[in-house]
This record gives structure tokens, sequence and C-alpha cells, in this order.
């Protein structure tokens, strides 16, 4: 009998490259610049304490009774675990399994193959994950302890999304049109996600409570079901990358009015740009909150 613990998949391999690049936009502390360049973006040290980003993740997963963490990240993953090894981690998480799965990128590609591919990647490396109901979320988003029990208190076998209503992040209007949007049924069941559909086509994707709804990738999946999708995922025409989406929406073509689109109103936190760290760091709960 398989365990029903909670399980949350987090994806930390990309190159933070967009991140990288703006950092001479703004004006940092020296330190937190150079843990910027030289390590994933989900370990900036952040506010008074300097706790990363994945500190403030964990955190929500523990609240929502998360047991084990798989982290996806590139092979040179040295930070993450001498971040595991601190004092402040230990004393934290003392209740939590992290385990961590590698994206291998192929010989001949300078970038890895996107999040499907991380995906399968961590799913071969980790049979639980083939067997098991699991939430994967980005590393770089700070999802709310709500939004994660909202998943995982779902029927193990059901596949789902959270979809924010667009009105509720607290963006520019250029980043929001950079965002995935989802067409659901007024069963909130999803019929389709569109990554950046042109600007003209945006009030097509109105639901029925006349809401643009935005993905922000965070997924609820069943392993056994998910798997052949993930692995089978198409590369995106321009971008050839292997991407979640992508994969959810073949499954949704053979699946169809079966995956839920849980409507949430409330913005998330998100580290693409220099420029968000100070908003996120204003948005982390102060010292005597922990």
């Amino acid at each position: 009998m398989e365990s029903k613990e909670r399980i949350l998949v987090i994806l930390a391999g990309g190159a933070s490259s967009r991140l990288k690049k703006s950092l001479s936009d703004i004006n940092l502390d020296k330190n937190i610049t150079d843990i910027a360049k030289s390590s994933h973006k989900t370990l900036i040290p952040l506010g008074d304490d300097q706790r990363p980003l994945l500190y403030f993740i964990l955190k929500n997963a523990l609240s929502a009774g998360v047991k084990e963490v798989f982290l996806i990240t590139s092979p040179e993953n040295s930070p993450f675990k001498s971040f595991m090894e601190t004092k402040i981690f230990k004393e934290s998480f003392s209740e939590i399994k992290i385990k961590f799965a590698v994206q291998y990128k192929p010989v001949d590609r300078e970038k890895p193959l996107g999040t499907s591919d991380a995906l399968m990647q961590a799913m071969d490396q980790h049979e639980v994950l083939k067997r098991n109901s699991f939430v994967i979320i980005n590393g770089d988003n700070l999802y709310s302890v709500n939004s994660l029990n909202s998943l995982f208190e779902l029927d193990e076998k059901q596949h789902a999304l959270i979809s924010y209503d667009r009105d509720a992040l607290n963006f520019p209007h250029e980043r929001l049109t950079k965002f995935a949007l989802i067409n659901v049924n007024e069963n909130n069941k999803l019929i389709n996600i569109i990554e950046k559909p042109p600007i003209e086509e945006v009030d097509n994707f109105r639901d029925k409570l006349n809401k643009i709804r935005v993905s922000m990738n965070i997924f609820k999946f069943f392993g056994p079901t998910i798997y052949p999708f993930i692995k089978n995922c198409p590369l995106h025409p321009e971008r050839k990358e292997k991407e979640i989406p992508e994969a959810v929406r073949n499954y949704i073509k053979e699946n169809p009015n079966s995956f839920d689109a849980l409507p949430f109103f409330e913005h998330i936190p998100d580290l693409t740009s220099a420029k968000d760290i100070l908003t996120i760091i204003k948005s982390i709960p102060n010292s005597d909150e922990k």
C-alpha cells in the first residue's frame, strides 16, 4: 500500500537568465547581487533575516502538510545542498524529507529541454512520483498555503491547476501579457491553456464571471495517468522545449472535462527580474511572524 503523504515537486533548474541580465537595472546589496549571479534565484537572500525564497516556499509547504519534497535542479546544485546544511534549514524543516532530482540537458543543447522534460526526468529518477499524486510548482513563485491545500485536498486521481483571476495579480501590464491564459467551461473544467495569446484574442478567454484566468504553473497530477503525457510531450515549435502546459493540453484532448481549474483571487509573488527582489522582500513575513 502506497503512502498517501502530501508530495510537493519544485522546479528549480532554470538558468535564471532573465533575472541575471536585469541585475544592472537595480541597486542591490553586493552580497545579494553576487549570489543572484552565481546560483539559482530561489536561493537569493531576502529580508532582514536574509532567508532565500526557497525557505518561504518550504515554510508554506510545511503549513500545508507536505512531508516529502522533490527539488528538480540542474546538475550544478551544490548551492542548494549548502543551504540544506545550514542551521536554520535543519531547525525549520526537520519534518520534511527533501530529495533531489536532476534535469540533465541533451549533449547537443545549450539549455535544458523544458519543464515537462524536467518532470519526466524526476519521475524516472523517483518511481514514487509515477505511483502517487503530487503538486508541482515553480521555484520562483511563492504560492499560498491555501492554494496548496486546495489541490492536495482533491481526490487522489484528480488532475487540477489553480486558475488565477488576472485582476488580482499585481504585476505591470507588460508582464501580465506574458502569462498563459486559461479557458474553462461553466463547471470550471479546463478546456485549454494558451501561452501568450495575441492581445486581440485575450477577451475570448473570459469565463462565466467575465474574468480572465491565468496559469501560474501550479498543478496537481496523478502520476500513473499524467506520466505518458509528460513523457510524450512534443517540442514547442518556436522555443524548442517541452513544456508542462503542452502535456496538459494533450491530456485534456484525450480526457475532456476531467481537469479541474480551481478559481483563486490572490496575488502571487514572482521572481522573474531583479526588480522583483525588492517586491518580494516587501511581501514576505517579518521575523516576528515566523
